[in-house]
């Protein structure tokens, strides 16, 4: 017996260049809408992590003073490959390697780099380019001991830092930087593409994160994230935060005075102790923790 085949009553309906067309604009308005927002998401979260791997640091920090009532020294000041406090923390275990970068960090960006090539130091990563390793700097007060300085510093200039233990919530201890060493909160550099503008230890900060925040971390522990307001006479408020004392110029320097002190420069061999010195490592060859070498 043979059965008729009925034709199909399901409609095979194709969409119309018209209507592809809607779609397709649809999609793309989506799009436009959407990818701004998770751009920022994104920002933020990469900023967020910048922060955490900056407190995790901070813990390190604390760990080394209450060992030897020293934070350590901010760098080695050798020539063409310069090791860092972040070195030490990692080859001490205070740390580990890769909190010592930040997502938001060119590795290294241009400020870094025209800084590095101007001491002729090669970026330890990439000995092709110029720069400094790492994404974070330590105070330089808090950084040279110089609290247990018993005498003029050896320019003969009295540069001991008596306060350094009062306002710790206040008081910058690292942050987002260029360079190992951070001198003062200046940010000026982003505005005039200068590195060295004013002077050659200005502009460590990095103000790397949307709308020129840095994450600041703080000597009794904590980060936050501060905005550089170029528009605004007050840069960033030096009372609400500051890396020698409070309310200073956003320009202090070795030069600078403050109560009768000079700022703390570059200490004595024997202030820091040898085991918080990046100088005693490199003299010694005992880098033996660190990816680069």
């Amino acid at each position: 017996m043979r059965y008729a085949v009925r034709p199909s009553r399901i409609s095979q309906h194709a969409f119309t260049l018209a209507e592809l067309l809607v779609v397709l604009g649809i999609v793309s308005l989506l799009m436009a809408v959407l990818l701004p927002a998770l751009r920022t998401a994104r920002q933020q979260a990469v900023s967020t992590h910048c922060g955490t791997n900056l407190q995790s640091l901070g813990k390190g920090l604390q760990q080394g003073f209450l060992e030897f009532n020293f934070y350590p020294l901010w760098d080695d000041g050798g020539d063409t490959v310069r090791f860092t406090w972040v070195d030490l923390m990692v080859e001490r275990r205070y740390a580990i390697e890769q909190v010592g970068y930040c997502g938001e960090d060119d590795r290294p960006d241009y400020l870094a780099e025209a800084r590095g090539q101007a001491f002729s130091l090669l970026y330890p990563p990439n000995r092709s380019r110029f720069g400094i390793n790492y994404s974070y700097g330590i105070s330089v007060p808090l950084s040279t001991g110089s609290w247990a300085m018993g005498g003029p510093s050896e320019d003969g200039l009295n540069r001991r830092f008596a306060e350094h233990d009062r306002y710790p919530s206040r008081r910058v201890l690292g942050a987002d930087a260029i360079w190992s060493g951070i001198y003062n909160l200046s940010g000026e550099a982003y505005r005039h593409r200068m590195w060295n503008f004013p002077s050659q230890t200005d502009n460590t900060i990095a103000y790397r994160h949307p709308n020129y925040t840095a994450n600041f971390l703080h000597q009794d522990g904590h980060v936050e994230r501060a905005r550089y307001a170029f528009e605004s006479s007050d840069r960033i408020d030096t009372v609400a935060r500051f890396v020698w004392h409070a309310d200073e110029s956003i320009f202090v320097g070795p030069d600078s005075q403050h109560m009768g002190a000079y700022y703390p420069a570059f200490p004595p061999p024997d202030v820091v102790p040898e085991e918080l010195d990046p100088r005693y490592y490199t003299d010694n060859r005992l880098w033996t923790q660190t990816g680069v070498q």
